[in-house]
């Protein structure tokens, strides 16, 4: 079954009244984030089931001018309970705010049980957004974009799950929907041996499982077919390295010139580690204790649990509501004009090098909280570094793209993001 194939409409020159949204992992930290600021303050939203497609419509506008709604959003995920209930609250507390300023601006349907390991994904989503399901199908509604946001991301988990992290990690079957994607990828592709990597000069060599399937996709996009035909591979021998686990499992992705190109407004965010607010939902993501890293140090500097940060590795931290800024830039203006019209990558970081501990101690400080339980360690280095799992010592990177992109002064830095986190 093939998708419709008509032309998306996302471009900074078509804006429909409506957009036609899939978004995947969206019942994640960002995802969270991201469906609450697309809806910004719709306060006249009333969740109910709509049966057939086994989409969940929640936020079928009652009273309200549908002209005003600039988004139908399909919220793909896999398992959250709480999702469905948790989104129902957040647009009972919208109403209840009875602000009249502010009009709904999407609605919202959720798809849940999406397993990206699953050949039949595909499948599950086209029936969820109107298509048909079967060898009949030839029809189905068209996106205007697809924001791609999940992911298995424990570098610990995916270097134990080689196999089930390239299959969900890479989802070469998004390419059918002929969308622009919207890909959030990771600093993880890089190397990790110098300072502020630039993304159109320094070349990547992903050290982990996490890195090099995130890197895969990237390549899915960027690809190009040599002149005889064939499909380069995804990674390089460099790339690869050492690891035959890696290799085999790449090479047992199919693609071929038959596989459809990315459509050329697609854009890659190579994300650095997001901290920020918990997310807008009362239950969250479910995600580990703690929503994101700046909770984690928070609760032990309150509780003077004694803990240990890295010294020796450095990131450009970026800010939940940068990553948001990023997101909904290109959704809703596409990207800068080229001259090549290709698939473009941007790294979205902070404008500060950090090390974890220089998080702890940030934290400490805002919140004047005694800051001697935070203990200051290297990380291990060699192949197997803390906990078995190879990490990339320094993936700093220059953000001068996206600042002059997104059109701002400066992307947050540590002080900043750590200020407006804890307010």
């Amino acid at each position: 079954m093939t998708p419709s194939r008509a032309t998306p409409r996302i471009s900074a020159s078509t804006k429909p009244s409506k957009r036609h949204v899939l978004i995947t992992g969206s019942s994640g930290y960002v995802g969270q984030h991201l469906i609450a600021s697309l809806l910004l303050g719709d306060s006249s939203f009333d969740g109910r089931e709509v049966s057939g497609a086994g989409a969940k419509k929640i936020g079928e506008c009652v009273g309200v001018d549908e002209d005003h709604v600039q988004y139908e959003l399909f919220c793909a995920y896999n398992s959250l309970s709480t999702f469905k209930d948790d989104i129902d609250a957040l647009l009972r507390h919208q109403q209840q705010q009875l602000l009249p300023a502010h009009t709904p601006r999407a609605n919202i349907h959720l798809i849940p049980n999406i397993d990206f390991s699953q050949h039949n994904y595909i499948d599950v989503i086209q029936q969820a957004i109107g298509g048909a399901h079967g060898d009949n199908a030839n029809e189905s509604l068209p996106l205007d974009a697809i924001i791609h946001l999940a992911a298995l991301s424990s570098p610990g988990y995916c270097e134990q799950n080689a196999a089930l992290t390239y299959k969900v990690n890479c989802p070469i079957d998004l390419l059918k929907f002929n969308a622009p994607i919207i890909y959030l990828s990771t600093d993880q592709v890089y190397e990790g041996n110098k300072q502020y990597y630039v993304e159109d000069i320094d070349e990547t060599v992903p050290v982990n499982v996490y890195g090099r399937s995130k890197l895969a996709f990237e390549r899915v996009l960027l690809r190009r077919s040599d002149a005889d035909g064939h499909v380069r591979a995804l990674l390089n021998d460099r790339e690869i390295g050492a690891n035959d686990t890696c290799r085999r499992l790449l090479q047992g992705i199919t693609i071929d010139s038959t596989t459809p190109s990315a459509h050329s407004n697609s854009v890659i965010l190579r994300s650095s580690l997001i901290l920020g607010p918990p997310p807008p939902l009362e239950n969250g993501c479910k995600k580990g204790a703690y929503p994101s890293f700046l909770q984690f140090i928070e609760g032990r500097l309150q509780n003077s649990s004694p803990t240990e940060y890295f010294v020796n590795e450095f990131r450009s931290v970026v800010h939940i509501q940068d990553v948001i800024t990023a997101i909904r830039h290109f959704l809703e203006n596409g990207t800068a004009t080229t001259q090549n019209n290709d698939v473009r990558i941007y790294n979205l970081g902070g404008s500060a090098r950090v090390s974890r501990y220089d998080i702890a101690l940030e934290v400490a400080r805002h919140l004047n909280i005694d800051s001697s339980s935070a203990k200051a360690v290297d990380r291990p280095v060699g192949v197997g570094g803390a906990g078995g799992v190879p990490s990339p010592p320094d993936i700093s990177m220059n953000v001068e793209k996206i600042t002059r992109e997104l059109n701002v002064l400066k992307m947050k830095g540590l002080t900043e993001i750590v200020a407006s986190t804890f307010v």
